[in-house]
C-alpha cells in the first residue's frame, strides 16, 4: 500500500480514536466517583478509556483498509483467478507495534517511582486482558485474509488488523493490490514464490502446489517479471 494511502487511513483512524476518546469520557462522566482526582476509580477509568481508544483507531484501520482493497477490486471490473492462497501468519514484531501505545501508561507509572501497588498492578491487569482479545482477534482476521493471484495483479484481501502508520515500511504480505508493474522480480523457494515490490516496500509470499507455482511463474514471467535466482 502506498505511503499516500497509509497516511489518509491513519488520518481516518486518529480521528475515530480521539471521537472514541471524547465519547468514553462523556460516558464515564455519567459514573459517580470516575471525575475524582484521587481514588481507584478514576485510575480503571483512564486506563480503560486510553484501551478502548486505542482498540477503536485499530479495528477503524482494518475497515478503512478492507474498504479501500475492494473497491480497488470492483474497479478492475473483469478479471480471471489464478488461485487463491492463505497468507503466512504475522510475525510478533508486527503485532509488538500494536502494544506499544496502551503499554505507555503503565510503564509511566513506574517510571514516577511508584512501584507495585494498586493503581499500576489494575492497569497491568487490564492491558494483559488488552493483548489476550487482541491476540485472538489476530488469530480471527488472519484466517478472513487471502492472496488472490489474478491475470491483472496480485491482490491481499481480507481483514489485516496490523498497525498501518504512514512511514516507509512494509509489512510482509500486506493488504492491498499490486499490479505486475510494481512487482520487480520473484523467488523460486521449495513450494513457494516470494515475490519482490519496487521501491522496497513488503514482500509477497505465495505458498502453493507445484502445478499451481508453475501457472504462477508462466503468469509472472508473461507480464514481464523476471525470476531471480539469487537471494535478497
Amino acid at each position: 500500500m502506498s505511503n499516500s494511502m497509509k497516511l489518509i487511513i491513519f488520518i481516518f483512524s486518529l480521528f475515530a480514536f480521539l471521537i472514541g476518546s471524547i465519547i468514553f469520557n462523556m460516558i464515564l462522566a455519567i459514573i459517580p466517583g470516575t471525575q475524582s482526582e484521587t481514588g481507584l476509580i478514576p485510575v480503571i477509568t483512564g486506563y480503560l478509556n486510553i484501551l478502548f481508544s486505542s482498540f477503536l483507531l485499530y479495528i477503524t484501520q482494518v475497515f478503512f483498509r478492507n474498504i479501500y482493497i475492494n473497491r480497488i477490486i470492483r474497479k478492475l471490473g473483469h478479471y480471471n483467478t489464478i488461485g487463491e492462497y492463505p497468507i503466512a501468519p504475522f510475525r510478533l514484531v508486527d503485532r509488538i507495534i500494536i502494544y506499544v501505545f496502551p503499554t505507555i501508561p503503565v510503564v509511566y507509572q513506574f517510571f514516577r517511582g511508584e512501584g507495585l501497588n494498586q493503581h499500576t498492578l489494575w492497569g497491568i491487569a487490564l492491558l494483559i486482558i488488552f493483548i489476550i482479545i487482541t491476540e485472538m482477534l489476530f488469530k480471527f482476521f488472519h484466517k478472513t485474509m487471502k492472496i488472490l493471484v489474478t491475470d491483472k495483479g496480485i491482490a491481499i484481501m481480507g481483514f489485516d488488523p496490523r498497525l498501518e502508520l504512514p512511514i516507509s515500511a512494509n509489512y510482509p504480505n500486506g493488504s492491498g493490490f499490486y499490479p505486475f508493474e510494481r512487482i520487480e522480480g520473484f523467488r523460486y523457494m521449495k513450494k513457494k514464490l516470494v515475490l519482490y515490490q519496487t521501491y522496497d516496500l513488503g514482500t509477497i509470499t505465495i505458498k502453493a502446489s507445484e502445478n499451481d507455482i508453475k501457472k504462477i511463474k508462466g503468469l509472472l514471467l508473461q507480464n514481464h517479471v523476471p525470476e531471480s535466482k539469487i537471494s535478497k
